[in-house]
């Protein structure tokens, strides 16, 4: 990302901070005695991206408001790789109320970004880094230049290893846990074992019982079908009487003033041919004296109304006449409900009997049969006309509802004894069926108890199997994982060490070319002169800050490439502190040159010597409280 404008109120240091029209390429130098505010702008750009500056701890955020204020806020323009210019705020009270916004430039409000946590996922995806990263590399605060710590996040990150060992954390903690998992299982193998050997399961026992309940539900079934037909079939019958004795009689008055309104429309269209078409005629001359004296003012220039008036009645004849063969369809659908009831009761006489053999119970029904028997005598009492039917009565009975001379009360009479003999029937073949379904229940339990048993068993096996599986793929897994961080980690210090080699020479004017650069990122120099790898101990003090400031901007570099892929600004507080002026020079000369990516680098020194150009020059003042931006 680039920077294009900072600005903010009441941030550490300053009331007012603006810094505008940043160029995005070239060297921008912050220059001012101690305690002027140079850090503060770089802790500015750090809290307005990150809501937390180097300096100070999450916890403590609120001490970034300037001492008296109650709020402060900070505003950034920059550029990410996307092309996109967009602006950045950020606000902060002595409550600790923390919001943010972000949103690009030139676009609809509905792609603004509010909210702290909403606002650090979109600044992820548009720069490529997060805070730990950025303070390895594209920042460095006003501190001692030393070796990165090899296991610090940030630099895992840059090297690809976080979710190496995130992988191999979670392979030993899977590992365990199956380890557990097969001693726990392998125990209720056991267990299913011995509850199987305690069952005592009889084959031939299941199919007996359920032979004689197939043949018992069919009983009952066709017992219950006799019953709902013939009590639906009643209903009907009882329903339809009303209704077709008053469709007999609507069809009956329909057909007499059908044929009252043919009469009717006859003599009209007659009077009417008379009149118009034979005016001459014997009775046309009798029927205009009788129309003359019936009715009043009567003239020949009504007679189109005798047309009109045979065209009424013709047409109320078609009314009634369709009515009328209405009704009588609904008269002959009313005796298909006779039919039905009349069959109904005809069926009564294919009822299935009980078979002898069925009386016989196993063990499991509790032998039942006196109990039938109490039960049977006990209706037979209480119902004794029900007990025997008259088949001569029942075959009259249904001659009689068929052609509707049976009344009402004989046809409720006769239905309610067919229906209680059923009923008696029915309950006797339930109790049945029910001592039938309770031992064939008993026994099905315990067959599926078996038959889960022994799934059980062949799904522990196979678990036992796979568990065992998984724990040789944990153990191979682990060592890929390893040999491949362990790859990971020497690419990334080759790839590191080829990134100083670039910048080294030009920082120590061609003393130390290489670095040898260990796993645990343990710095040694290649000396020209001594032809030898030396440690830094054995090497000046601004020497060693020149390889430190070379490995760190090998890591930004290493940063960019990764994860940015495109223009990034570096901010570097104090990176010349301990560099003598010659060393200074060199290192202002070479930054510009070290990467085509790295384009706006920030510089903060105390001073510069006045021969030196810089693409932008701010300078801070410890007696003035905002900064305006200045250009040299």
């Amino acid at each position: 990302m680039i920077i294009h404008s900072i600005n903010a109120k009441n941030v550490l240091k300053y009331s007012s901070l603006n810094i505008n029209e940043i160029p995005e390429q070239g060297l921008i130098a912050i220059s001012g005695p101690n305690e002027s505010g140079k850090s503060s702008i770089g802790e500015t750009v750090c809290f307005a991206l990150f809501g937390r500056t180097f300096s100070l701890d999450v916890d403590e955020l609120t001490k970034i408001i300037r001492w008296g204020e109650t709020h402060c806020s900070a505003e950034l323009e920059f550029s990410a790789a996307d092309g996109q210019k967009y602006q950045l705020e950020r606000f902060l009270d002595d409550a600790g109320n923390h919001s943010a916004r972000l949103s690009p430039f030139g676009v609809d409000d509905d792609q603004v970004v509010r909210g702290v946590e909403q606002v650090a996922d979109k600044i992820y995806q548009l720069i490529g880094f997060e805070y730990e990263e950025f303070v390895e590399s594209f920042y460095l605060a006003q501190r001692e230049i030393t070796t990165p710590h090899p296991h610090s996040y940030a630099v895992k990150t840059m090297a690809g290893l976080v979710t190496l060992e995130y992988c191999a954390a979670a392979c030993q903690e899977d590992r365990a846990e199956t380890h557990q998992e097969l001693e726990q299982r392998n125990q209720e193998l056991g267990g299913l074992q011995k509850q199987v050997e305690e069952l005592d399961i009889n084959p031939g026992l299941m199919p007996g019982l359920e032979s004689e309940r197939h043949e018992v539900n069919q009983r009952m079934d066709e017992t219950q079908r006799l019953i709902d037909e013939l009590g639906g079939a009643a209903t009907a019958y009882q329903d339809v009487i009303p209704k077709r004795d008053k469709a007999r009689s609507k069809s009956g008055s329909a057909g007499f003033f059908s044929f009252l309104f043919l009469i009717l429309a006859a003599v009209a269209g007659g009077a009417w041919y008379l009149l118009g078409k034979l005016p001459e005629h014997d009775w046309s001359v009798s029927l205009n004296s009788w129309l003359g004296q019936m009715v009043p003012n009567w003239e020949m220039a009504m007679l189109p109304w005798l047309l009109y008036a045979a065209g009424a009645f013709a047409l109320l004849f078609l009314i009634f006449l369709i009515r009328r063969s209405a009704l009588k369809r609904s008269v002959a659908g009313f005796n298909e409900t006779a039919a039905a009831l009349a069959t109904a009761i005809n069926n009564l006489d294919g009822l299935p009997q009980e078979d002898a053999s069925t009386e016989e119970a196993p063990e499991q029904s509790l032998n039942s049969d006196v109990v039938e028997e109490e039960v049977e005598q006990e209706s037979v009492e209480s119902n004794p006309p029900a007990e025997v039917v008259d088949r001569a009565a029942r075959v009259r009975l249904s001659g009689r509802i068929a052609d509707w001379s049976a009344s009402l009360a004989e046809v409720r009479d006769g239905v309610a004894n067919e229906l209680d003999l059923l009923g008696l029937g029915l309950e006797s073949t339930r109790r049945r069926s029910g001592e039938l379904d309770q031992a064939i229940a008993i026994e099905q339990e315990r067959l599926d108890r078996a038959t889960r048993l022994k799934e059980m068993q062949s799904s522990l096996k196979e678990k036992i199997d796979e568990r065992q599986q998984h724990i040789d793929i944990c153990s191979l897994a682990d060592e890929l994982i390893q040999g491949t961080s362990r790859e990971v980690s020497h690419q990334f210090n080759r790839k590191l060490r080829g990134l100083v080699s670039k910048t080294l020479p030009l920082f120590t004017e061609n003393r130390y070319e290489h670095l040898q650069i260990d796993d645990d990122l343990t710095v040694r120099a290649f000396s020209s002169e001594k032809r030898d790898f030396m440690d830094l101990d054995e090497i000046s003090s601004g020497t060693q800050r020149q390889i430190m400031l070379a490995v760190r901007l090998a890591l930004s570099q290493e940063l960019v490439g990764r994860a940015v892929q495109g223009g990034q600004f570096l901010f570097l507080d104090e990176p010349f502190a301990f560099f003598d002026e010659k060393r200074t020079r060199s290192a202002l000369t070479v930054l510009p040159t070290l990467s085509e990516e790295l384009k706006q680098i920030w510089i903060v020194a105390q001073d510069f010597a006045d021969d030196l150009k810089f693409d932008m020059h701010v300078q801070c003042d410890r007696e003035y409280e905002s900064l305006p931006a200045a250009r040299d």
